[in-house]
């Protein structure tokens, strides 16, 4: 079985929990920025929580399937459509061969994942099916999707049927305006002064439009 990339969206990439430990040969994590989001995506559709979905930013894709699927979209309020007619986000649906998965405008949040039935079946590298898209690494070909793509999907070994959800109180929210972050001095710190670090936890900041997956301009 496969999906057909008919319209690759804004940025669609391959992500699963990620690659951990090889930061210090210099690959990051990767993996799902909405790990809550990724996991429910796929016990939705009765995969292992860290099998790989498409990640989904701003834009959703169209995709066709050659075969019948079930499939889950999660995380940000990216309305799916099949056929043209909507469907329930963070609810498992069965979509049939030749039918064509598409996505209304964003409502809400910033990343959508969409989980099928027996996980994207693309290779695994240094342990994952991740894109890091910088270094080419995982993923499908190690780049984000193009239009004429096909994604191998596994097989999917726990029948699911349709109708599953997630309670609305049980899924994760976009936090409000402005919100407060956790974060650590890096590798880095010893680089800057006194002030600038004391300034850097107490200023509000603002995200600049040069942010993405490798990192956010603040």
């Amino acid at each position: 079985m496969a999906v057909r990339v008919l319209k690759p969206g804004l940025a669609t990439t391959v992500q699963d929990l990620g690659r951990p430990g090889y930061y210090h040969i210099g690959i990051p994590l990767s993996g799902g920025m909405d790990r809550h989001a990724l996991v429910a995506a796929n016990l939705l559709v009765g995969n292992d929580a860290g099998a790989a979905v498409l990640e989904a930013v701003f834009m959703g894709p169209e995709l066709e399937f050659t075969e019948d699927a079930t499939v889950a979209v999660t995380g940000a309020e990216l309305p799916p459509k099949l056929d043209g007619d909507p469907r329930e986000t963070w609810t498992s649906f069965k979509v049939k061969r030749g039918q064509i998965l598409s996505f209304d405008f964003l409502k809400r949040g910033a990343r959508g994942y969409i989980a099928v039935a027996g996980g994207i079946d693309v290779p695994v590298v240094l342990g994952s099916r991740s894109t890091y898209a910088l270094g080419a690494l995982g993923g499908f070909k190690g780049r984000k999707l193009e239009a004429g793509d096909e994604l191998p999907v596994g097989h999917a070994s726990v029948p699911v049927k349709d109708g599953r959800t997630v309670a609305n109180e049980l899924r994760g929210q976009p936090a409000g305006m402005p919100t407060e972050l956790r974060a650590m001095p890096g590798l880095y710190w010893h680089r800057i002064t006194e002030a600038a670090g004391n300034g850097f936890f107490s200023d509000t900041w603002k995200v600049a439009p040069e942010a993405d997956r490798i990192g956010y301009r603040f």
